[in-house]
């Protein structure tokens, strides 16, 4: 009796478990379920070829103009002075091309950084006010109506990335934002007038420096993001109102239109996702401006082909660094040229002063830069090279003044 009381105990131990083991892969298959199905809204063109059924990722709708590695004559140009040069090998990646170099000797992140003006921050007093945060953040005030932030990097990588990288030589970040999303204007709780605006977060393509989930978990929960296509499925389901864009499409708030538009780059952290998801610049077009951020590229005729479906560009931001791959990104020459392409008529770089993501020194790009402005000399643009934490402002808010 006392044998068949213990079997039957034990049967019923074994049919508790088995319960409990189905309640928690219910619950478990629930929140996947629950994270599978979050709608999104999409935006597609389908007159676009941008899809390689062959290689089942996407491409890039131009051949880019240079290759891997492919240097020019401003290559042979030395930007630094000699104290800026200093043999040093890189304890992961070194330079390919040999003679590599402490590429920070001589750069003190403070003497291109500025406390942010705050007070116009909160209270805009300018029809456009671009500021520049760091690397590709940015924070574009339309007004008092419109809140858009670029690329938002205020933290360190995500994931394993962000832990490893002040261990490595490459990819350490050598200058603090001079902002924390408690600083921004729409913050939670912060009481500011732009905390009534429409805030929008427009995300180029999914690389660590450019999407920042450490950043995004601390912005208010009522933002619309603006993704590219097939990102918009990767987002966490706590992010609710994402909307995937493909190329050469827009989208409407009130007097805001947001276009997404192509360009020679490419996606993806690890080898199985390269490109399976698109990337981009953004043109955001409201009353008389039109401002567009060019996202990571190298230089095709992709910005001619821009210029021709969507016209010309007042306000570019450009990227200037990470030349060495060449086929996408630019040399600040390409940068240039691809703004000529586009009738831009202010040009405000970035990608510098933050992160080395490449093989060049961090003040080779923007002497770069001026030395190809020189030679270059294009028409009708004005060069505006901020420091992160600087407001660029066109118009005098309630004048109307263009």
């Amino acid at each position: 009796m006392s044998s068949l009381f213990s079997h039957n105990k034990n049967i019923d131990h074994k049919r508790f478990s088995l319960i409990g083991l189905c309640i928690v892969l219910s619950i478990f298959l629930a929140s996947i379920m629950c994270n599978c199905s979050t709608k999104r809204r999409i935006i597609e063109n389908p007159e676009i070829d941008d899809w390689d059924s062959e290689r089942m990722r996407y491409k890039n709708l131009f051949p880019p103009k240079y290759g891997l590695g492919e240097e020019t004559a401003y290559d042979r140009i030395d930007f630094l002075q000699s104290h800026e040069r200093k043999p040093y090998k890189y304890r992961l990646i070194a330079d390919p091309r040999g003679g590599d170099i402490d590429r920070t000797l001589g750069y003190d992140p403070s003497e291109y950084t500025v406390q942010p003006d705050f007070n116009i921050l909160q209270n805009p007093a300018h029809d456009v006010q671009i500021t520049w945060i760091r690397h590709a953040s940015f924070l574009i005030q339309l007004d008092r109506k419109f809140q858009i932030l670029v690329d938002p990097v205020f933290d360190k990588y995500d994931g394993l990335a962000g832990t490893l990288a002040k261990y490595t030589a490459i990819e350490a970040p050598n200058a603090k934002s001079p902002l924390t999303a408690a600083d921004l204007p729409f913050a939670d709780g912060s009481g500011n007038p732009g905390e009534q605006a429409t805030v929008i977060v427009a995300i180029s393509h999914d690389h660590y420096d450019h999407l920042n989930y450490r950043t995004l978990d601390k912005l208010p929960k009522n933002i619309r993001y603006y993704v590219p296509h097939g990102l918009e499925s990767e987002f966490p389901s706590r992010y609710p109102n994402v909307i995937g864009m493909d190329w050469y499409t827009q989208d409407t708030i009130g007097d805001l239109a947001i276009h997404f538009l192509p360009a020679n780059h490419g996606s993806g952290i690890f080898s199985h996702e390269q490109d399976q998801t698109l990337w981009g610049g953004w043109l955001f077009e409201w009353r008389d401006y039109r401002i567009y951020f060019a996202g990571d590229t190298g230089y095709s005729a992709v910005f001619k082909d821009i210029k021709s479906r969507v016209g010309e560009v007042d306000i570019c931001l450009m990227p200037i660094a990470a030349w060495y791959w060449r086929h996408r990104h630019f040399a600040p020459e390409d940068a240039i040229r691809a703004a000529e392409d586009l009738s831009c008529n202010v040009f405000i770089p970035w990608a510098w002063g933050t992160w080395i993501i490449s093989y060049e020194h961090m003040l080779e790009p923007t002497r770069r830069l001026q030395y190809a402005w020189e030679k270059m000399q294009p028409k009708n643009m004005e060069l505006k090279i901020l420091k992160m934490g600087e407001t660029y402002s066109v118009g005098i808010l309630g004048k109307n003044v263009k």
